[in-house]
């Protein structure tokens, strides 16, 4: 959590940095790739997040290795991280940040699982449906969950609305298990 709130200070400023540069769709891309770097190279991550390796040899390191793939205005925001040794909350600022950059276009990122492939009717009306829910313009990543049985469930930020067939009987056999019949009340009004 602390974390969670820590990367998210990050984010804001570099947000607000990004903003007054008028520089978020490069940030964005910067931002994204080195996100996509920290997934794929876990030595490096070691490396930059290792105590016993000086800051110095550290911003040199990503010189070294990103120039000319990240900006100089994005390469200044991970050196102050690996200054202020907060380099491991790179993905916690890079989600945050995403989700600020998607905020300041007006894009609504949503995830649907379905149990079968939605036409394209119903990826409109549902497109159309979270665009009246949630306000600007949605973007689904769809994905298929044959363990649904039916529907979809659909979640975007921290909401998400479940109408599956699966969730539903699983609600139906949660509530057959909460009812208890008392059956010595049947049997004694039986025998009176």
């Amino acid at each position: 959590m602390k974390d969670r709130k820590t990367a998210a200070r990050y984010a804001r400023a570099f947000f607000a940095d990004a903003l007054g540069r008028q520089a978020v769709e490069e940030a964005a891309e910067d931002l994204a790739a080195l996100g996509h770097l920290w997934g794929q190279s876990p030595e490096l991550v070691a490396y930059l997040a290792h105590p016993l390796v000086s800051p110095e040899r550290k911003r040199a390191l990503c010189r070294e290795h990103l120039a000319g793939r990240v900006r100089p205005g994005q390469m200044r925001f991970l050196e102050l991280l690996i200054e202020r040794k907060r380099v491991e909350l790179l993905p916690g600022i890079c989600g945050v940040f995403q989700e600020m950059v998607d905020d300041h276009r007006g894009v609504v990122r949503a995830e649907v699982r379905s149990a079968v492939q939605l036409t394209e009717a119903e990826t409109a009306r549902l497109r159309s449906t979270i665009a009246t829910v949630f306000g600007g313009t949605p973007e689904l990543a769809t994905s298929v969950h044959p363990e649904l049985i039916g529907g979809v469930t659909v979640r975007v930020k921290d909401s998400v609305v479940d109408g599956s067939v699966r969730t539903s009987l699983d609600m139906l056999a949660a509530d057959l298990e909460a009812v208890t019949l008392d059956l010595s009340a049947f049997e004694k009004g039986a025998t009176d």
